[in-house]
């Protein structure tokens, strides 16, 4: 029985093989696929700049601790964690009472030391003549009122009518006159000296009352808190720590083989990942401001500032950037459509259509790997792998490596 199955099948095979039932055969006796209509472009160019990939964090422009220059109990401190503040805002201030008590005695004390000598409030004091205090007035009084009794009594020596111990008496009587001249003067300059010092020690108390708060030096937002109301703090401890977020510094790292290419006033245009980017990333744009003195060793990168505007104050300091830094304006470079291109494994393929072999003219698709760059509306960047000029298909969607084309019109 077995015999007989096998020969009942080399007959059916047989059959089969002599009506011509089976499959076309091509030269290289697998069955032939059809051909697949194609149509063919030629590789173009466009003009796009060229641009620097490279990653970076954004940082505040500036970053400062405030404290307070007296020390005190802490009274109120209005500002938390995240508050933007405007310029001269107070963001923290003593119990100023003791303060307010010091400034009261610097000024009484520089009103009576004014007093002394007659000078107005505010009046230069370099400038102050001293010959117009009373003090001094009344000391040239005396003195000339002296110097004529000396005169008139050596007139009556002279002329042997008193003594000539009546002259040594007013010369003694105009020397002293002279000598509290001198003192009255003296004394006056001491008590302008005093009201200079007072003075000073006015503005001193005016200061440390002023220094009692703490003010922000530009427009911000608090990043810390480092102390709570009701707390003695001492001078010079941490109180704030301010942000300057407008504008912003991005700071990205490019490497050394490329850094020769960035310079100080290109434009960078960014997205940020993070906060903020819910859906699609906004791109931004800044400008390169600073580049970094060395290559960092451990990378081999180069720091590169670029000042970015937030006046919105959607940016948040320390988000992750993804950034492309123009490099130059406009460069030609080679593009093809994206139905064009097949991507298989990782690998990109563009096809073009020759001949199967020398022996065969059958013309078919050949693969031809490519590098890609950006995209630009509905076409590649080609790197690597065409060149213009070269005709390839317009779309290779499905296309396999030495598959039958045949080319439309």
């Amino acid at each position: 029985m077995r015999r007989l199955a096998y020969v009942g099948m080399a007959f059916v095979v047989a059959w089969f093989a002599g009506c011509g039932g089976g499959a076309p055969q091509g030269q290289g006796g697998g069955p032939v696929r059809p051909a697949r209509p194609v149509q063919l472009v030629e590789v173009g160019t466009a003009e796009l700049p060229r641009h620097l990939v490279a990653t970076g964090v954004l940082a505040a422009q500036e970053e400062l601790v405030l404290g307070l220059e007296v020390g005190g109990r802490l009274a109120t401190l209005p500002v938390d964690v995240g508050d933007r503040v405007a310029p001269g805002a107070v963001l923290a201030s003593l119990d100023d009472r003791d303060l307010q008590m010091a400034l009261q005695r610097a000024r009484a004390a520089l009103a009576a030391s004014e007093a002394r000598i007659g000078v107005q409030q505010g009046a230069d004091l370099d400038r102050f003549d001293v010959e117009t205090t009373p003090a001094v007035r009344e000391a040239k009084a005396v003195l000339t009122e002296a110097s004529l009794n000396r005169d008139r009594v050596a007139t009556i020596v002279q002329q042997n009518m008193q003594p000539g111990r009546e002259l040594d008496v007013a010369e003694a009587t105009r020397a002293v006159a002279e000598s509290r001249l001198q003192r009255a003067r003296d004394d006056v300059r001491t008590q302008i000296a005093d009201a200079a010092l007072r003075r000073v020690e006015l503005a001193q108390a005016e200061k440390r009352l002023a220094d009692s708060r703490v003010l922000a030096p530009w427009a911000g937002r608090i990043a810390a808190r480092h102390v709570t109301a009701g707390q003695v703090v001492a001078a010079g401890a941490p109180v704030v720590t301010l942000l300057r977020t407008e504008p912003l510094r991005l700071q990205l790292r490019v490497p050394d083989r490329a850094a020769s290419e960035v310079a100080i006033g290109q434009l960078v245009r960014f997205t940020v990942d993070g906060p903020g980017t819910a859906g699609e990333a906004v791109e931004r744009e800044g400008r390169v401001v600073r580049l970094g003195p060395s290559i960092e060793r451990g990378d081999r990168t180069l720091l590169v500032e670029a000042e970015v505007g937030n006046a919105d104050g959607a940016l948040v300091v320390g988000a992750f950037c993804r950034a492309r830094v123009v490099t130059a304006p406009a460069v030609a470079v080679v593009v093809v459509p994206q139905k064009a291109v097949v991507s298989f494994a990782g690998v990109d393929r563009v096809f073009t259509v020759e001949a199967r072999s020398k022996t065969d003219p059958t013309p078919v698709a050949k693969g031809r790997i490519v590098e890609l760059g950006r995209t630009v509306g509905d076409r590649f960047e080609v790197r690597r792998g065409t060149a213009a000029g070269d005709r390839i298909v317009a779309d290779a969607t499905g296309l396999a490596p030495e598959t039958p084309v045949q080319v439309g019109n």
